[in-house]
């Protein structure tokens, strides 16, 4: 349905909005989202979150983080239809966000 690859802050880096309406806006209260889940897990000594899959009654949203430290800080999510394929998504997920870390590094 659509994906987006931002940087740690939020700026969005590249998006296909596909049918999502206001991905670049949505993605930015993801990655919002996010940093305050990074923010507890590392509060808890669980370490930073690597991942994170949210399942709602029409859609999946799956979040990834190359790692807080990565020298390029990322992250890219993307929403899927409720019967998305959460595996394929998750490995495209991180193809991209593999080879923009070492495209800005």
């Amino acid at each position: 349905m659509g994906a987006v690859l931002s940087d740690y802050t939020g700026e969005v880096l590249v998006s296909d909005s596909g049918k999502v309406k206001k991905l670049d806006e949505t993605s930015m209260r993801f990655n919002e989202d996010f940093r305050n889940i990074h923010s507890v897990t590392d509060k808890l000594g669980l370490g930073h979150t690597k991942n994170l899959d949210i399942q709602a009654e029409n859609a999946t949203v799956i979040m990834i983080c190359n790692g807080a430290d990565s020298r390029v800080h990322l992250h890219a999510f993307a929403i899927l239809a409720k019967d998305g394929s959460i595996a394929l998504a998750r490995m495209a997920l991180n193809d991209l966000i593999v080879k923009a870390t070492a495209e800005l590094s």
